[in-house]
Parts: structure tokens; sequence; C-alpha cells
């Protein structure tokens, strides 16, 4: 039985094909002051996230079950984000953001940055999260 600190095989096999592929996953932009409300949904403050203010911006953020979660700005309009559950569609692994899109980086899996399936094995689009904004706020969930 390994331990947890101990590196499996296959672990040191794909980091080391991802490294040689030159996957190599930009570092994506935490989300700031994200606030849990009583209800299970999650709070950004516009002023707070400041990515948010651009078509294309995206911040990075867990909800109240640990889930991964991005929002993306898709228009200028006020209800103009999607908000993306970050398990890929395929096998659930954790997907990040490289080059612009959301790359599995099991499988190699590509995504458009609004979650639409670019690349398979994946077959469906990143799932999207009830989103409801305001001027000043995003709520998810």
């Amino acid at each position: 039985m390994e331990n947890e600190n101990s590196l499996s095989r296959r672990s040191l096999l794909c980091g080391l094909a991802l490294l040689t592929l030159g996957f190599v996953p930009d570092k994506a932009i935490a989300a700031s002051k994200v606030k849990v409300l009583a209800n299970g949904k999650v709070e950004l403050l516009i002023s707070q996230n400041t990515a948010l203010r651009k078509v294309g911006g995206v911040v990075q953020f867990e909800d109240s079950s640990g889930r991964s979660l991005a929002l993306v700005r898709t228009s200028k309009a006020v209800n103009g984000f999607r908000a993306l559950d970050l398990s890929c569609t395929h096998q659930g692994t954790t997907v990040g953001l490289s080059g612009g899109k959301w790359i599995c980086p099991n499988h190699r899996a590509e995504f458009a940055v609004n979650g639409k399936v670019e690349v398979g094995p994946a077959r469906s689009d990143l799932r999207t999260v009830a989103v409801k904004a305001t001027k000043t706020k995003v709520t998810v969930g």
C-alpha cells in the first residue's frame, strides 16, 4: 500500500508526458472576496474581481461543496456571465485554463473558454451553473 505522499508511476508518466508536450497550465485568476451565502450560493463582487469587467474575463473559485467553478464574462450585458463546473465531462477530472481554453490533463479534451467542447474524448460541454447578476455582483448557484 502506497502512502499518500508517494508518487504513482502513472502520475509520473502523465506529468512527464504533459511537460514534454509543452502543457504548462496558465495560472487561473483566483476570485477575490468570494462570499458563501447561507443558502449555499456564492456571491462575487465585480469591483473586487476586475477580470470580470471585460468580455472574456475569467475568475475561478470553489462553491460551498468544494466544487471547482469558473465565472466567465460573455457579454457587456448586466447578465452577461456564465458559470462553469470545471469537472471534465469525460471522466470528471478538473480542467485547467491554458492558452484561452480549458484543458483536461488526463486525456487532453479541450473546451472553449465558454465551456463548449472542442476536442474529445469529451462529447459534452462543461456543465453550467445558474447565475444571477446585477451591476455590482454575481450570484452563482
